[in-house]
């Protein structure tokens, strides 16, 4: 998705928005360093029998909507769109078009000690980064992995987008921390506490907070869900 400039006198750089594909997604983590025995996948329904299908564990998920629903997300969070809860690994969006490349960021540090490593990138970024803003974390990381980026995000695309494209969809990260759900967006002003996970699986409180969140508002609207688990046997 989008980000919003600071200041309109600032140009914002902009990305090559990522596909919502997850062997994509799936190749940006690995290059980010997590081991390639964790892969994204498409949940292919919200109902139980597809629900059934998602590889487990299941510790992530990256939701994407249509970005003409983001004002109406922000009016439904209201003036307070989430706060620093020091347990939950926030960064603010600082590039246009990078949402995709934040909601991974997002699902794969806040279970940096569940995944495997194939190198130390991550553990360092989350050491050097452990008390900067939400903010500074996000330049950082867009300088870290801007080459990363461009070499993945233009590559495997029939017709690639230019920078300055405006993406579709708006992709957000749902996690789960000491036994609660938080919903991760760059543009928040932090983690969205949606509520203890209690007897419910981490899958199964989060599409419970899409369902509520998103689809009752839009039920005719095109969405999707990316599951972060073990990969799939070919």
């Amino acid at each position: 998705g989008r980000a919003s400039a600071y200041s309109p006198m600032v140009k914002l750089e902009a990305w090559v928005g990522l596909e919502s594909n997850p062997e994509v997604m799936s190749e940006y983590a690995v290059k980010l360093g997590i081991d390639s025995s964790w892969a994204f996948t498409d949940c292919w329904g919200l109902d139980p029998e597809a629900l059934k299908f998602v590889p487990q564990p299941c510790v992530a998920a990256i939701f994407l909507y249509p970005f003409t629903q983001l004002e109406a997300r922000k009016r439904a969070l209201g003036t307070h769109r989430g706060m620093a809860v020091s347990e939950v690994w926030h960064m603010q969006q600082t590039v246009g078009n990078s949402c995709g490349a934040v909601a991974i960021m997002h699902a794969v540090m806040n279970n940096l000690d569940r995944l495997g490593r194939s190198s130390s990138f991550l553990d360092e970024f989350r050491a050097t980064t452990q008390s900067a803003s939400a903010h500074d974390r996000g330049k950082g990381f867009a300088s870290a992995v801007r080459e990363i980026h461009s070499g993945i995000a233009a590559g495997g695309q029939t017709d690639a987008p230019t920078p300055t494209a405006d993406l579709d969809f708006h992709f957000v990260a749902l996690v789960q921390v000491n036994g609660r759900l938080y919903e991760l967006d760059g543009n928040n002003d932090g983690p969205v506490d949606c509520g203890a996970i209690g007897d419910a699986s981490f899958l199964g409180a989060a599409v419970r907070h899409i369902k509520r969140a998103y689809i009752e508002p839009f039920p005719e609207s095109h969405f999707s869900l990316i599951t972060l688990g073990p990969k799939k046997a070919e």
